[in-house]
């Protein structure tokens, strides 16, 4: 299980995420790893991923080609993802499936997003959360 935290105090963002990897009955430890692989820098926005091992490869592949990219906003932040699900489902094949009585398709995705602009939490539906100094999940 990974554990993933953002916190802000004055000008400064500090992002954290755990090192182990797990996948099936597998525990990878850091030191077996070069990729540290749970949080994702793209221009000044840090993005921690939580959820399946294969995250970090998808979205550091995919991103590039989302044609919309705004992390300045809850708003921005949405319609990334909202966009971001067709592309995981087209050339990822993601599994949107979760549970039957799901009201919406999932992206099976849980981030926290830390820029100049603030610090969001993205959930499974594409929930956009904002906060104002911290904030964990995993």
């Amino acid at each position: 299980m990974t554990t993933i935290v953002v916190a802000r105090k004055g000008g400064t963002v500090a992002v954290g995420g755990d090192s182990l990897t797990t996948f099936g009955d597998t525990r990878l430890a850091s030191h077996h790893k070069r990729v540290h692989d749970k949080i994702l820098r793209l221009g000044d926005t840090w993005i921690a991923l939580c959820g399946s091992s294969a995250h970090y490869v998808v979205m550091e592949n995919v991103l590039p080609k989302a044609e919309h990219r705004d992390f300045s906003s809850r708003a921005g932040i949405y319609e990334t993802f909202r966009r971001l699900h067709t592309l995981l489902k087209d050339h990822a094949f993601l599994n949107t499936k979760e549970d039957d009585g799901d009201p919406y398709e999932s992206s099976q995705i849980t981030a926290l997003i830390a820029n100049p602009s603030g610090i969001y939490g993205v959930y499974s539906y594409r929930e956009v959360f904002e906060f104002d100094r911290f904030w964990a999940a995993g």
